[in-house]
């Protein structure tokens, strides 16, 4: 009878920890508009090394890279189209877009989380059709960027 009531109370935890589980991970709705205002603006690294220190994101999605933070010349005009977006269950906010580089002709994907304060925006950027499946930012296929809002 006991070794019966054990694994009873062992099927239940177990159940209630993948249901916790799966809500954790669950991907919530967010809407156009709410999207835009996380992302529209002026994001900035100063301490990067890479050759984009500062982008400006539009309410249309499309973003310019700038090589300097001090600079007014945008090094490359981007091209967005948001594929997908959503919030976690933790309020960062990420969405999947395929991008292309009007200036230099250069294209990709990019999968991008701004975190749940609205201060840090975080890429994954691809080049040609090699899709963003997950978030991992050691993943040596992407190109991982980190930015702070001005």
């Amino acid at each position: 009878m006991k070794t019966r009531m054990f694994v009873l109370i062992l099927f239940l935890v177990l159940g209630v920890l993948i249901v916790a589980g799966s809500c954790a991970t669950r991907k919530i709705a967010i809407s156009d508009e709410d999207l835009s205002n996380a992302y529209t603006g002026t994001w900035i690294n100063s301490e990067t090394t890479y050759e984009a220190a500062k982008i400006v994101y539009f309410p249309d999605g499309s973003f310019n890279r700038y090589v300097s933070i001090h600079t007014d010349y945008a090094s490359c005009k981007v091209n967005n189209t948001i594929i997908n977006k959503w919030k976690d269950s933790n309020g960062n906010i990420f969405f999947e877009s395929k991008w292309e580089c009007v200036t230099h002709g250069h294209n990709g994907y990019n999968l991008v989380k701004i975190s749940d304060s609205g201060d840090t925006l975080e890429m994954l950027l691809t080049l040609h059709d090699l899709r963003v499946e997950e978030w991992e930012p050691d993943n040596l296929d992407y190109t991982y960027y980190i930015y702070y809002r001005q």
